[in-house]
């Protein structure tokens, strides 16, 4: 059975922070039976990003998780 996670990069744009606390790597909480969900999630997460100081990115990935 083939699945989608996504995993996201959230970077904070502040002088007073240190550069190894800058950024922060997490898996999103669900998973996705398409690529298309799994980036229509991703899309609608960096669209309603509140503060203009924290950065996003992305990455969608197919696992098969009947080899796992």
């Amino acid at each position: 059975m083939m699945k989608y996670f996504m995993l996201i990069w959230l970077c904070l744009n502040d002088p007073v922070v240190s550069l190894e606390k800058t950024c922060i790597q997490e898996q999103y909480g669900s998973t996705f039976n398409s690529l298309e969900e799994c980036r229509v999630a991703a899309n609608y997460i960096y669209n309603n990003i509140k503060n203009p100081d924290l950065y996003m990115t992305s990455f969608c990935s197919s696992k098969n998780l009947t080899t796992i």
